[in-house]
């Protein structure tokens, strides 16, 4: 109000208003309008957007993308930047709404118009500032330099040109990082002095810890307690208002919450079991064969198939390639009957031939194999479980007010993954836990609440992390967030002077250190604990044998916590087969955007681009270039590259005063590009970077570079990775196969929370190696790792005493009826068999809400897919009455029961009532059955007429 009347607010920063953009006459023009109940055609938008530069998608997950299914059409405006989604009834706009890119679900907002400006960047006549100038009153945030700033543009507290200046009369609050303390003498000052004093806090344990702390220190009523997202304090001397942040008096972030999806919907989650075209695959019956994709597939011998040539009775099938080209057409009904085959070298299998003899023969050799295998791995699993352990008590006061403290919202999975490890410390034999999860998908909080239980129940606790760096960024996180709890953190690496070093070791065995966080150094002989109970490892892998060694001794006494973003095969396979105790995160951050990985040949030009682009809107670059001799010529290359940018160098082979120097230096903003080895694997979390570049991407590591990815895009701002091979585009192809895949793996896997999907794939390509021992190779590569695994989860349970209960297989439909989902609906295979095991997996209600699911993707669905759907659903109530199987025959529709299942006396009376002679009875020796003449009767109908009178069995 005490601005200008009637004119409008801009708010803005300094990165933003310096951002290039079209003039204002291209971007009126370049641009398409679609409009409620008006258009423009469906084929016109398409057109469009294509000529606009939106790149066509299945799906629509980043701004500058459109994709088309059924009537639908969704594309991403980058300005405004959301989520359109477009429905047609023929060429007429139904329909207008927005969509949620990360669960493809359309969100309450209607809209009457939607605009889609140019995909592409145009060339920068302007800039954002410049092009709105004079428009309304500006306030911009502080940090725009004069020198740095458009012309037309002035600091907060300013006009533009021609107008009087407005001071507003805010001043900071002073006191910043002070505690309670000066959070105390302020509101007392303040208070005599007849000011309203606001005091936010970020949750409400919080709130709660600060009232009980400033109770008698603040006169009575002089400080209002508040819970809300206010980042920074500030004073208003007009009004006598003075607002307080715990974020700003304690040094802490205010972060939003990391997990807001819509009630029912599903996030994009890794599936490491799928499948691509080109795929080797074990069929449990049949053997290994090659995927060749989803094909529709009439049935054959069906009345319909056989009246129309075979195109009536449609269904979608796998296709498998055997030995001397069989075929082999699966139905979806056995689609779980296959997995992905991945050899324990690597190797490339030889086809089984469709002569089941021969598979049977291999499959009893493996299951004997694994036999011995599964009373090895239970006898060293039962020793360690046999071991005394420490029984943590229940959660204390202390542990729910630290939770409470936590900045972000719990993500389903971390909660999981918290309430897990909080369960086996409380057991009384040891824990042995891994944690798998993405970066910055909340590992770190999982460990920090480990750490105090562990400190809760009076004993310590180490963190051990494979790089210095990375035990400083722990340090001060485990620091920062114990800093109003009675927890004494202390750090172990190179970056300690000899003098701490022998603090900490004093304190570690007098027991007044509580948690430690360091790298190897830990492992030291001279290390000695007075009472560890908890010893939590960084990326395990990341050690060498004799580390690991010593590790066994210090896991031998204590609860054991592993994390992992990409696990080794071995630990993730010893999880999911029951082994060790697995917890994965794969909910994302809210807000958090995929990241845009690029793999293209080394261009000076691109360099020079990618980094500029970065700098113009205020962010930083890391530049990866991993010969440590090489690397200074590295620096000077970029200077000529980007003369006006600030470089600093990294690596592990500096003094350890200049590396951490140069990394907060970077971390402060000091610095525009870091060029560094691989030592930012591991540790460094700064979001204003998010662009990487990696030279000669070829020579590292699938986790390595997916660690490597991993430290942009922290927050919402999209990031880009850039994998620069040697030579010209075809280059890639002279790449060694295996750094070829290993580069293609990581542009194919590019969504959040694809880290446990990556090291499935690196397991593909380096193999599994000492997966389970080196006599079980063959037995590996014999019939895959996932059919492997299969059998050793089976043989354990079994060994374990844990048998299966005897379930009856669902029961097999065959009503002659095109039941799929055309690609037309559902683009690409991959994506359509995920719609098909979902769908098999889900009871009635879970068909349900797939149905409106594909609806809300795609508009009204044709009539194979709702005949799938029903015919689903009738699979279900079929196979709950003890229905064997259901097939419609040259006019005749029969039914089978299981084996010992009969109908009841009822039953048999309403069918004769409803049939009468058109009914006959069956029996065979799979069971009973009734065969029913159709006439003009549906088979579908009759069918559900037949189930209704059967009772449920158990």
């Amino acid at each position: 109000e005490r601005l200008h009347a009637g004119a409008p607010l801009v708010f803005a920063t300094p990165a933003g208003l310096a951002v290039p953009a079209p003039s204002a006459a291209d971007y009126a023009r370049e641009r398409v309008t679609v409009r409620l109940r008006q258009g423009p055609k469906r084929q016109t938008l398409l057109d469009r957007l294509a000529s606009l530069g939106y790149a066509r998608a299945d799906f629509v997950e980043s701004p500058g993308e459109f994709a088309a299914r059924g009537s639908v059409v969704d594309f991403h405006a980058l300005e405004p930047s959301r989520a359109v989604r477009v429905l047609y009834d023929g060429d007429a706009v139904v329909s207008l709404r927005v969509f949620d890119p990360a669960t493809q679900t359309t969100l309450p907002e209607l809209l009457e118009e939607a605009t889609a400006g140019p995909a592409a960047e145009a060339p920068a006549s302007t800039t954002v500032g410049a092009l709105l100038a004079g428009r309304g009153t500006w306030l911009v945030e502080p940090g725009l330099e004069p020198a740095a700033a458009p012309p037309v543009l002035l600091r907060a507290g300013a006009a533009l040109p021609g107008e009087a200046a407005l001071d507003l009369g805010w001043a900071p609050f002073p006191a910043a990082r002070g505690g309670a303390a000066a959070a105390a003498a302020y509101a007392k000052e303040r208070s005599a002095a007849g000011w309203k004093v606001y005091l936010y806090s970020m949750t409400r344990g919080e709130d709660e810890r600060l009232q009980e702390v400033l109770e008698g220190q603040v006169p009575a009523g002089s400080v209002q307690f508040l819970v809300g997202p206010l980042r920074h304090g500030l004073a208003d001397a007009a009004a006598k208002h003075a607002f307080l942040s715990s974020a700003e008096l304690f040094g802490r972030a205010w972060r939003v919450p990391r997990w807001q999806a819509p009630a029912g919907a599903e996030r994009l989650r890794v599936r490491w079991r799928e499948l691509k075209k080109g795929d080797y695959v074990v069929h449990e019956q049949f053997g290994v064969s090659r995927f060749l994709g989803l094909e529709a597939v009439a049935e054959p011998g069906s009345a319909q198939a056989e009246a129309t040539g075979g195109k009536a009775s449609v269904h979608d099938c796998l296709s498998l390639e055997f030995r001397g080209g069989d075929r082999l057409y699966l139905p979806m009904t056995e689609f779980k009957s296959v997995q992905k085959y991945v050899a324990a070298e690597g190797a490339r299998p030889r086809l089984s031939s469709l002569d089941t003899k021969t598979w049977a023969e291999v499959k009893a050799r493996v299951e004997e194999g694994v036999r011995e295998l599964a009373e090895e791995l239970l006898r060293r699993h039962a020793e360690r479980k046999a071991l005394p352990g420490h029984a943590f008590p229940s959660r204390t006061h202390l542990e729910a007010e630290f939770a409470e403290s936590f900045p972000y919202e719990e993500t389903p999975d971390q909660a999981k993954a918290i309430a897990e490890v909080s369960a086996d410390m409380e057991a009384p034999t040891p824990m042995d836990r891994i944690v798998v999860g993405d970066v910055g998908f909340g590992k770190t909080e999982v460990a920090m609440r480990a750490c105090l239980k562990c400190v809760a129940g009076v004993r310590q606790a180490a963190v051990l992390v494979p790089t210095t760096v990375l035990a400083d960024q722990h340090l001060r996180t485990f620091r920062s967030r114990f800093a109003e709890y009675p927890v004494r953190v202390e750090g172990l690496s190179r970056f300690s002077t000899p003098a701490e070093q022998k603090s900490v070791l004093d304190g570690l065995r007098k027991g007044t250190v509580d948690v430690v966080v360091g790298t190897h150094r830990l492992l030291s002989p001279d290390v000695k604990f007075k009472d560890l109970g908890l010893v939590v490892v960084d990326e395990e892998h990341r050690f060498g044998v004799r580390d690991k060694e010593r590790l066994k001794v210090l896991k031998a006494r204590a609860d054991v916590l592993t994390m992992s973003a990409t696990p080794i095969p071995r630990t993730l396979h010893q999880g999911l087969s029951g082994l060790r105790d697995i917890s994965l995160i794969q909910s994302a951050p809210t807000g958090r955007l995929p990241i845009v990985t690029e793999v293209r040949p080394y261009d000076d030009r691109h360099v020079k681009t990618a980094i500029e682009a970065e700098m113009a809107r205020g962010g930083q670059v890391y530049y990866v270039h991993n010969r440590v001799q090489s690397l200074p010529a590295v620096v000077e290359r970029l200077k000529a590259l980007v003369p006006g940018a600030r470089l600093v160098m990294g690596h592990g082979q500096m003094k350890a005063d200049a590396l951490e120097k140069a990394m907060w230096d970077f971390h402060k903003g000091e610095y525009d590009i870091l060029a560094a080895s691989t030592i930012i694997e591991s540790g460094l979390d700064i979001p204003t970077v998010n662009t990487l570049l990696v030279e000669d991407a070829q020579d590292f590591g699938l986790s390595q570079l997916y660690q490597l990815r991993g430290r942009i895009g922290r927050e919402r701002r999209r990031a880009t990775c850039v994998l620069y091979y040697p030579g010209d585009a075809a280059g890639l192809k002279s790449l060694s196969e295996d750094g070829r895949r290993r580069l293609e793996a990581l542009r194919e896997f590019k969504d959040l929370g694809s880290g446990l999907g990556l090291a499935m794939r690196d397991l593909e390509i380096r193999g599994a190696g000492d997966l389970l021992g080196a006599r079980q190779h063959g037995y590996i590569n014999a019939v895959g790792v996932e059919y492997y695994s299969q059998l050793l989860e089976t043989e354990v349970e079994r060994l374990r005493g844990r048998r299966a209960k005897l379930q009856r297989a669902p029961a097999q439909l065959d009503l002659s009826l095109p039941a799929f989902i055309p690609e037309t609906v559902l683009p690409g295979d991959l994506e359509r068999l995920r719609f098909y095991k979902r769908a098999l997996d889900a009871d009635e209600k879970g068909l349900d809400a797939l149905s409106r699911e594909l609806v809300d993707l795609s508009g009204p669905v044709p009539a194979e897919v709702e005949n799938l759907f029903s015919v689903l659903a009738l699979r279900r109530r079929a196979s709950r009455r003890g229905v064997r199987a259901a097939a419609e025959r040259a006019g005749r529709l029969e039914l089978w029961l299981h084996a010992g299942v009969e109908p009841p006396a009822p039953a048999l009376a309403a069918w004769l009532r409803s049939f009468g002679t058109r009914l006959e009875f069956a029996r065979a020796a799979e069971g009973d059955g009734v065969k029913l003449a159709l006439g003009r009767q549906d088979a579908r109908q009759a069918l559900e007429e037949l189930l209704e009178p059967l009772p449920e069995v158990a």
